[in-house]
């Protein structure tokens, strides 16, 4: 009785292993992709933004008040506001060479509309700095006026006493990137 009891468990088996085989090597998907037709925001830096200059060995400053970036949502075939949520990036992306300058570097920054009011859906003021040099700010179509912009609210900075040492002086570079959410 064993000995068919075991053979039925290894006929079963083999006939449920076959389908399953059998099944997987003739499964099919097809995944659509649709390439963009056009941008969904204008990026523009704000080139007269000037952070402090002239600063040697063991300074400690702040950072201006002032426009990163100005941001407008928009479809370029229609000309229409953009209609979808966006995701606004902005990095430190020289990290590597402000960490041999500088103590300590922070940048409050906020994303705003156009009247000045916060216009991401946290409404907070978020902090880029040397040990976080990525911020998100996430915007929901319809807050706000446009043009929006990444905007300094504050921060401070204190340079290595060796920086005269070190052979020049380096400034942040900031980098924004708008994505859809």
């Amino acid at each position: 009785m064993k000995k068919f009891l075991i053979i039925a468990l290894i006929a079963l088996l083999a006939v449920t292993g076959g389908m399953f085989a059998y099944a997987f090597t003739t499964a099919t998907a097809t995944i659509g992709v649709n390439a963009p037709e056009s941008d969904f925001a204008n990026i523009t830096a704000n080139a007269s933004y000037a952070g402090p200059t002239a600063t040697f060995g063991k300074f400690t400053g702040t950072w201006p008040a002032g426009k990163l970036f100005t941001v407008n949502p928009y479809t370029t075939l229609t000309g229409e506001n953009y209609t979808g949520d966006l995701v606004i990036t902005v990095y430190l992306i020289n990290t590597g060479e402000l960490i041999r300058q500088y103590h300590h570097l922070n940048l409050a920054l906020q994303y705003t509309d156009n009247a000045g009011d916060m216009a991401d859906e946290q409404s907070e003021t978020q902090v880029l700095s040397l040990q976080n040099a990525q911020v998100l700010f996430t915007w929901t179509s319809g807050n706000g006026t446009s043009p929006f912009s990444v905007d300094v609210v504050g921060g401070g900075y204190r340079l290595h006493p060796f920086k005269t040492l070190t052979g020049g002086s380096y400034e942040p570079q900031v980098w924004c990137e708008v994505t859809q959410r």
